[in-house]
């Protein structure tokens, strides 16, 4: 019988938490998105922002962004729709 090898979720789970996104929705007027790298494009039906694992696009009507700091955004407006796109490694560096 093959032996498989021992994996510690435990010694994972700080890295994996520091490399993970969140998207907050407040019904259709407010998405907040934390632990984003780069602000890509904004205009007021589309925002796109990169994070560690994932290129987030929200689209919709009269978007605006703010309070970029610490890391995450804040998009206000009619939410329409969000798509998430996973990004390679080779575009994560």
């Amino acid at each position: 019988m093959k032996k498989i090898p021992f994996l510690s979720f435990f010694g994972m789970t700080k890295e994996l938490t520091a490399l993970s996104s969140y998207i907050s929705i407040t019904d259709d007027r407010a998405a907040v998105i934390e632990n984003c790298k780069q602000i890509v494009e904004c205009s007021e039906i589309m925002a796109k922002v990169l994070t560690g694992s994932f290129e987030i696009e929200i689209w919709g009507s009269g978007l605006t962004m703010s309070n970029f700091c610490s890391d995450s955004v804040e998009i206000r407006g009619k939410i329409e729709s969000v798509k998430l796109v996973s990004r390679s490694i080779r575009e994560r560096g």
